[in-house]
């Protein structure tokens, strides 16, 4: 994935240069001689000097919108205010074990996909309240978890292979599990519905059988 990480490292190494050559809008250097970023990029440090936070304005309106948690020069968590209202809107959540493992803190692979994301959460009503959460390995999309009516129940789970939708399990019913699910080929098109059999108390009524009928497109 393209990850807000991404963004924070560009803004990490355009930082390292800046502090080589400050330039007239830089704050002046603290006594402990750690850089003191740019009206972009606002670097914290602890009382030892380490990088402990990166306060960022990806857009250049004067107000930060991204928050960078770090551990030295490893990424731990990235906050962002999506829609500039001031209020965090996604969660970037990133392995603690890459750096452990000697991936280097910017452990790209291919065009722009970043290995150590492992979780993004997202608040899908921008209103500060987790609805979305998408879950990576290596980079790769694996599933995920919808609360769509923003009841505080997940109803959408969404299951990937290799990066492709392969499952779509849908509650209908509102009883917090899935009834419905919709199946994928490997090359994304539709290969067939299956449908859970009604309540015990619905099929007496309607005298229905229980079971599972399959729809096929």
């Amino acid at each position: 994935m393209n990850s807000l990480r991404m963004l924070v490292c560009g803004g990490l190494a355009a930082f390292s240069l800046t502090a080589c050559a400050p330039a007239a809008t830089d704050a002046p250097p603290a006594q402990s001689g750690q850089p003191q970023g740019t009206a972009q990029l606002k670097p914290e440090y602890d009382a030892s000097g380490k990088l402990q936070k990166l306060e960022y304005d990806r857009n250049k309106d004067g107000k930060v919108d991204t928050w960078g948690y770090m551990d030295g020069a490893r990424v731990v968590r990235v906050d962002v205010d999506e829609n500039g209202d001031g209020t965090v809107d996604r969660w970037e959540y990133h392995r603690s074990d890459a750096a452990a493992a000697g991936a280097p803190a910017g452990d790209v692979a291919g065009a722009g996909v970043d290995k150590t994301v492992e979780r993004v959460e997202r608040a899908t009503k921008f209103d500060g309240t987790v609805s979305r959460r998408e879950y990576f390995e290596n980079g790769a999309l694996t599933k995920i978890e919808e609360d769509t009516d923003g009841n505080g129940t997940v109803d959408k789970w969404e299951t990937y292979t290799d990066g492709t939708l392969a499952v779509m399990a849908l509650d209908t019913q509102g009883r917090g599990t899935p009834d419905r699910r919709l199946v994928y080929r490997p090359d994304g098109s539709m290969d067939h519905i299956e449908a859970d059999p009604p309540s015990p108390s619905a099929a007496t009524a309607d005298k229905h059988p229980a079971s599972t009928p399959t729809i096929r497109p």
